[in-house]
C-alpha cells in the first residue's frame, strides 16, 4: 500500500470519527448526591431499557447512592425520556452518546448499572476503554441480546403493544391530567411491576390537537429494535467483574447463556431473584441495592 493510500485511509478515519462526534445528542440526566457521598469512589452510571426513562428510576437511583455511598447519574438514552429525537438510533450512535457525556462531566472512571438493552453498550464501553470501567451491573441482560423469534414475540413486542392498548382505551373528551390520574390510580390496583408500567405510561402521556399521544415513539423504538439497529454484534471479551441479576424464568440470561458469557469474560457472575420480572429491581428493589451495594464493596478490582 502507498503512503497516499495510507493518509486517504486516515483521512477518511478522521472524518468518520468527526461526523460520529458531531452526530452525538447531549444527554438528559439526574444526578444524586448526599451528604455522606464519598467523593473517593467511583460514581454510577445508572442507564434505562427499551422504552424507559431516567424518571422511573429516581426512587431506585436515590437507594443507589445512599447505600452505596457513591454519586449516581442516571440517564435518559437518545429517543427517550427527556433526551432529543434522532433518526439515528443505532448501537454506534447510544454508545458514543455516553461517551461524551462522560467526557463532558469530565468522569474518568465509572461504574455502570444497566437494565436490559442498555447493558450492551456498558459492556462495549468496558471491552474498548478498560480504564474507564470500575465494574459492570446488568439486570436481567447478558452482554449481548438473544436474537430468536420468540424472544421477540413474548419480551419485546408485548411491551408496546400493552402501552398502546392503554392509549386506545382513553376516553378522548378527558383532560391530559384526567387521563393521568386514570393510570395513577390503575396503578395503585396491581403489583409493583404493574405499578411501575402505570407510572410510566402517565409520565409518557401527552395530548396534542385533541388525542392522546406518547411523547416516546414507542413504534419507531420497537421497528428499529426489531431491525437489530440498536443490538451492537458480539464482540470482545473482558476481564472485567460483572455481576448479571435476573429473574428466574429470564428468557434473556437462562443458564446456557450466562456459559457462553463466562467464556469470554471469566469474572462475571449470577444472581438469581426469585418471584419476580424483568422489572425486579423495581420489584424487589431492596434485594437488588443490597446485592449492587455488596457487589462494589468488593474489593478485587481489576483494571483490564
Amino acid at each position: 500500500m502507498r503512503l497516499r493510500d495510507i493518509q486517504v485511509s486516515s483521512l477518511k478515519q478522521e472524518s468518520l470519527y468527526q461526523r460520529i462526534t458531531m452526530e452525538t445528542v447531549k444527554l438528559a440526566y439526574d444526578v444524586f448526591e448526599l451528604e455522606d457521598t464519598r467523593s473517593d469512589l467511583n460514581p454510577i452510571i445508572l442507564t434505562h431499557g427499551l422504552f424507559w426513562n431516567k424518571f422511573m428510576f429516581k426512587d431506585l437511583a436515590t437507594d443507589l447512592c445512599k447505600e452505596t455511598k457513591r454519586k449516581v447519574y442516571s440517564l435518559d438514552l437518545r429517543n427517550h425520556g427527556e433526551s432529543p429525537f434522532s433518526e439515528d438510533f443505532t448501537s454506534n450512535s447510544i454508545i458514543e452518546d455516553i461517551r461524551r457525556f462522560l467526557k463532558e462531566r469530565d468522569l474518568k472512571r465509572v461504574c455502570f448499572v444497566c437494565h436490559s438493552f442498555s447493558s450492551s453498550f456498558a459492556y462495549l464501553i468496558a471491552v474498548d476503554q478498560p480504564e474507564v470501567v470500575e465494574k459492570l451491573v446488568f439486570i436481567d441482560h447478558p452482554t449481548f441480546a438473544i436474537f430468536t423469534q420468540s424472544f421477540q414475540l413474548d419480551s419485546v413486542t408485548p411491551q408496546v403493544r400493552i402501552q398502546n392498548r392503554l392509549l386506545n382505551g382513553l376516553n378522548p373528551q378527558m383532560t391530559l391530567q384526567e387521563a393521568k390520574n386514570k393510570f395513577y390510580e390503575l396503578a395503585k390496583m396491581g403489583n409493583r411491576g404493574q405499578e411501575f408500567m402505570f407510572r410510566k405510561a402517565a409520565y409518557d402521556l401527552t395530548k396534542e390537537k385533541g388525542q392522546f399521544k406518547w411523547k416516546t415513539d414507542l413504534d419507531f423504538l420497537l421497528k428499529r429494535y426489531l431491525e437489530r439497529k440498536c443490538s451492537p454484534k458480539p464482540r470482545g471479551s473482558s476481564q472485567k467483574e460483572i455481576l448479571i441479576i435476573r429473574c428466574a424464568n429470564s428468557t434473556r440470561i437462562p443458564d446456557s447463556k450466562f456459559e457462553a458469557v463466562l467464556k469470554y469474560n471469566p469474572n462475571a457472575k449470577l444472581i438469581t431473584f426469585e418471584d419476580t420480572s424483568h422489572l425486579l429491581m423495581f420489584e424487589k428493589s431492596k434485594e437488588f441495592v443490597e446485592a449492587v451495594k455488596g457487589f462494589l464493596l468488593s474489593t478485587n478490582d481489576i483494571l483490564a
